[in-house]
C-alpha cells in the first residue's frame, strides 16, 4: 500500500498514546503527525493537586515532542475540519495563518470542551478544572483569597472570601475539594488571622449522591470522611444562577462566595458540532472499531467518542466511560485496528474490562474498587498513588511527580502567589519602515487604530492590478475581518499592510472588539456603515473557511 498520512488531532491521553502506538507500529512505512494546541501532555487526574500545591504545574507535564520520538508534532489550533477533501484547517504562528494539512486517515481525539451557558453567570465567573492553567488559576486565586481575608476589617467581605463552593460531585469534584481542604488547612499556620472555623467549603451535587461511578457503600464513606473534615454537602440540589460574589442553588438559596469551581458542563466542541454527521450524546459515534460512523477515513476515541462495548447481561447497550484508563486502551486498540486496516486483516472490536476506580480525597485517604474489591482509607491512598505514577508518560515525569510527593509529605506547601502573565486588551504596538503588519489571508489580532505614522495597504483591484491604499493617524484597519461576513466569525485580510515609515497603532483584542461593538448598537452601526462605503465588494474579507483563494501579495 502507498504511504500513507495519518493525521491525530488533540494532546490529551487518546491522542498522545494513539500517536504513540501508531508510530510504533506504523512509522516505518506510513507519516504520522499529531496536532495539539499546546507542545505538552498533562495528566488530568493530578490537576487537582496542581491546585492545592502538591506537584509543580510543570513537573505533572510532559513535553510532546520528547514523549513522541518520530512522530511529526504541530503545535496550532484546531479550526475546521473538511471531510469532503479530506482537509483539516489549522491556525498556526504568530501571524495567524489558517493552513491546510491533507490526510488519509484521521483520528479525532480532541475531547470535550466545557459548557456552563446553562447556567447562568456561571461561564462568566466559575473557575474549571480542564487544564493546566485552569489549576494554577485556582492555586492563585485560592492564595488571593487567603491574603485578602488576613488583612480585611469587613467581616462580610471575610466570610465571602473564605467560602469555596465546587459544583460537581464526580471524581474531579471530590478531588478537587478534598485537595483544597487540606490546602486551606495546612496553609493557616502562614495566616494568623484566620481559623480553621472560619473557613466554610461546599461540595454541591445535583445527584442525590456523590461518586455516582462507585458503589454508593464507597460514595457513603467519602462524604462520611469529608463532613469529618469540615465539607459541607449540598446534595439532590442543583446551581441556578452565579454572580461575582453569590450561587443560587435551585431550592433558593443564596451562597455568598468569592470562589466558585465548576466541574460540570462538559458539551461538544465547535469543531465536532460543525461535521457533517449528527452528534449523539455529544459526542461522535462510532463503531467497536473506532470508525466514526457516516464518515470513511474518519477514527474517534476518547471524551469526543461514544464508543460501544459489549451489550451487559440484560441486553443493555454499553458504551466506553470518558476516563484516562480507557482512553489510554482505546487508543492501543485503534492503532492496532488501522494497521489490520492498512494491511487488509480483519479489524477487532474494542472490548475492555477496567482494572477499577480510584479517587483521592485528600488527607492521604483515597476510595475505589480494584478488580470488583473496595478499597478506603489510608491502603487506597497508596495504591491510587502506585496506579496512576506508574501511568504517567516517561521515566522524567515519574520521578519528579514522585520526588514532588516526597517533598510534600515531609515539608509543608509553599503559598506563593505567581502573577500569571497577561496582555491588556488594548496595547500599543510600533512598526519600523518596511515592517509588515498583516499578511495576506492572515486573521488579524485585533482591531487597529494609527496612532502616528502611516500604513500602506496592498490590494489587487478587478483588472489585476494591485494598487496601494495610503492610511494615516486616526484611520482604523481590522474591524472588516473580525466583524466578518458569519457572525461571530472572525475572516482573512485580503491584502498586505505594510509600515510606510515608523509607525505606531493601538491595538484592541479581537474578542473585545466584538463584545465592545455588540453592547453599542451605534458603534456596531457605524463599523458596518463604513465597511459598505470605503470597501468596494470585490474586496471583502476572506472567509476563513477559504483560506486557498488567492490573495495578492
Amino acid at each position: 500500500m502507498a504511504r500513507q498520512k495519518i493525521l491525530v488531532l488533540g494532546g490529551g491521553f487518546g491522542g498522545v498514546f494513539c500517536a504513540k502506538h501508531l508510530q510504533k507500529l506504523l512509522g516505518k512505512d506510513h507519516d504520522i503527525e499529531l496536532v495539539c494546541e499546546n507542545n505538552y501532555f498533562v495528566f488530568q487526574p493530578l490537576l487537582p493537586e496542581v491546585a492545592a500545591g502538591t506537584i509543580n504545574a510543570e513537573d505533572a507535564v510532559s513535553p510532546l515532542r520528547a514523549l513522541l520520538p518520530g512522530v511529526k508534532f504541530r503545535m496550532a489550533d484546531i479550526r475546521r475540519i473538511d471531510h469532503a477533501n479530506q482537509r483539516v484547517y489549522v491556525m498556526q504562528g504568530r501571524k495567524r495563518v489558517m493552513v491546510p494539512l491533507s490526510y488519509d486517515q484521521l483520528v479525532i481525539a480532541s475531547g470535550q470542551q466545557v459548557d456552563l451557558s446553562r447556567f447562568p453567570g456561571l461561564q462568566e465567573h466559575a473557575l474549571r478544572m480542564k487544564n493546566l492553567a485552569d489549576a494554577h488559576r485556582l492555586r492563585n486565586h485560592i492564595i488571593n483569597c487567603l491574603e485578602h481575608a488576613d488583612v480585611t476589617h469587613d467581616p462580610q467581605l471575610k466570610r465571602r472570601l473564605l467560602t469555596f463552593i465546587v459544583a460537581g460531585g464526580g471524581f474531579s469534584g471530590v478531588e478537587t475539594t478534598g485537595e483544597m481542604e487540606e490546602m486551606l488547612t495546612r496553609s493557616l499556620k502562614f495566616y494568623p488571622n484566620i481559623t480553621r472555623a472560619e473557613i466554610r467549603i461546599m461540595l454541591i451535587e445535583y445527584l442525590p449522591r456523590i461518586l455516582p461511578e462507585l458503589p454508593e457503600k464507597l460514595a457513603d464513606y467519602t462524604a462520611l470522611q469529608l463532613k469529618k473534615r469540615g465539607i459541607e454537602m449540598l446534595l439532590g440540589v442543583g446551581i441556578k444562577s452565579a454572580t461575582g460574589t453569590m450561587v443560587e442553588t435551585m431550592d433558593g438559596q443564596r451562597l455568598e462566595t468569592a470562589t466558585i469551581v465548576a466541574t460540570i458542563g462538559n458539551g461538544p466542541s465547535q469543531l465536532l458540532k460543525a461535521l457533517p454527521v449528527e452528534l449523539e450524546r455529544g459526542k461522535l459515534a462510532t463503531d467497536s472499531f473506532f470508525q466514526v460512523k457516516g464518515m470513511e477515513r474518519v477514527w474517534a476515541l476518547g471524551d469526543a467518542a461514544l464508543i460501544p462495548l459489549p451489550e451487559d447481561k440484560d441486553g443493555k447497550p454499553r458504551f466506553a466511560p470518558p476516563t484516562a484508563q480507557f482512553a489510554s486502551r482505546e487508543a492501543l486498540c485503534l492503532a492496532r485496528n488501522m494497521q489490520c486496516l492498512l494491511t487488509e486483516k480483519p479489524l477487532k472490536p474494542f472490548d475492555y474490562k477496567p482494572l477499577g476506580s480510584l479517587a483521592s480525597i485528600g488527607a492521604y485517604k483515597a476510595v475505589g474498587e480494584m478488580f470488583g474489591i473496595k478499597l478506603s482509607g489510608t491502603f487506597a491512598w497508596i495504591l491510587w498513588r502506585t496506579f496512576y505514577l506508574g501511568m504517567l508518560p516517561g521515566g522524567m515525569t515519574k520521578l519528579r511527580v514522585g520526588i514532588n510527593w516526597f517533598l510534600d509529605y515531609c515539608f509543608p506547601r509553599t503559598t506563593v502567589k505567581f502573577k500569571q502573565w497577561s496582555e491588556p486588551s488594548a496595547r500599543y504596538l510600533r512598526f519600523a519602515q518596511g515592517d509588515i503588519v498583516f499578511y495576506p489571508g492572515q486573521i488579524p489580532e485585533g482591531f487597529y487604530t494609527i496612532v502616528k505614522g502611516t500604513l500602506g495597504v496592498t490590494m489587487k483591484g478587478p483588472d489585476g492590478q494591485q494598487f496601494i491604499k495610503t492610511m494615516g493617524k486616526g484611520e482604523h484597519l481590522g474591524e472588516r475581518e473580525l466583524l466578518g461576513q458569519i457572525p461571530g466569525q472572525p475572516s482573512a485580510t485580503t491584502g498586505a499592510v505594510t509600515a510606510l515609515e515608523e509607525t505606531t497603532v493601538l491595538v484592541m483584542d479581537r474578542k473585545d472588539f466584538r463584545r465592545f461593538t455588540k453592547v453599542f448598537p451605534a458603534l456596531e452601526q457605524y463599523f458596518e456603515e463604513y465597511i459598505e462605503s470605503h470597501y468596494p465588494e470585490y474586496l471583502k474579507p476572506v472567509p476563513i473557511e477559504d483560506p486557498q483563494q488567492k490573495i495578492a501579495n
